[in-house]
């Protein structure tokens, strides 16, 4: 009798072991901010030393302001599968909180791109329809210019302390701004892999100059030339991601 309870009892330990071995693989997606490939300083106006960045234009600027909202997220694999694994993420870069979000366990796979929506798409973009969101209030697009909500307000001041830009993208005259890129990847993901962190990363300054050279004087919510400019700029190189 003392043989068999021994036995079953190596049996159930290494039953243990073997669980403990094969972790959940979990998916952490960082969203990080870069201007010319350095990490993003936010600054408020005044004192030497305040405007770090220039343009394509020759304009030099600050960051006070930086929200913007992706969706649509979606990992797809070899096989062609796709795996959504978050509808929408807002992003504030004065709340840390929002700089991360975990996704559900992730099957086994090879996965080869991750594909973003910068916006809201007009299935998402509509008027309230996010009134429970923390985000709903500060980025509201206003009724008179079709509603909805901002996807991006990138906000600071450019050549001195009292010339002021805000670079606010979102649908205009009806017509929908947001735009889906396609993000390559090689990541092979194992039960026993733990925790895995992909980096999204925006760099500022290519809003700005590929393929079209933007200004930051003048108005943009009702300027559907900008919104355009804005759009290809984005959708050429403006994200980039990496696996940690």
């Amino acid at each position: 009798m003392k043989k068999i309870i021994y036995f079953v009892s190596i049996i159930t330990l290494l039953s243990s072991c073997s669980k403990e071995e094969k972790e959940p693989t979990t998916l952490s997606v960082n969203f990080t901010q870069t201007v010319d490939g350095e990490t993003l300083l936010m600054l408020c106006c005044g004192g030497e030393g305040s405007f770090p960045y220039t343009n394509e234009a020759g304009e030099k600027y600050n960051i006070q302001t930086l929200k913007y909202i992706i969706s649509n997220i979606v990992l797809h694999d070899g096989d062609g599968n796709s795996i959504p694994i978050k509808d929408f993420h807002f992003v504030d870069l004065a709340d840390e909180l929002t700089w991360q979000f975990e996704a559900e366990q992730l099957s086994n796979g090879n996965y080869t791109s991750l594909s973003l929506s910068m916006g809201l798409d007009e299935s998402m973009n509509i008027s309230d329809v996010y009134l429970n969101e923390a985000w709903h209030a500060s980025m509201l697009w206003p009724n008179m210019m079709g509603g909805g909500y901002h996807y991006m307000k990138l906000e600071g001041a450019y050549n001195n302390d009292s010339t002021f830009y805000n670079t606010h993208t979102g649908s205009t005259a009806g017509i929908d701004y947001s735009f889906n890129i396609d993000l390559p990847i090689n990541l092979n993901i194992e039960n026993d892999l733990g925790n895995i962190a992909i980096d999204i990363n925006m760099e500022i300054n290519n809003w700005y100059k590929n393929p079209n050279i933007y200004n930051l004087s003048g108005g943009i919510m009702g300027d559907t030339s900008k919104q355009i400019s804005l759009q290809q700029n984005g959708f050429t190189d403006v994200f980039s991601i990496s696996i940690n």
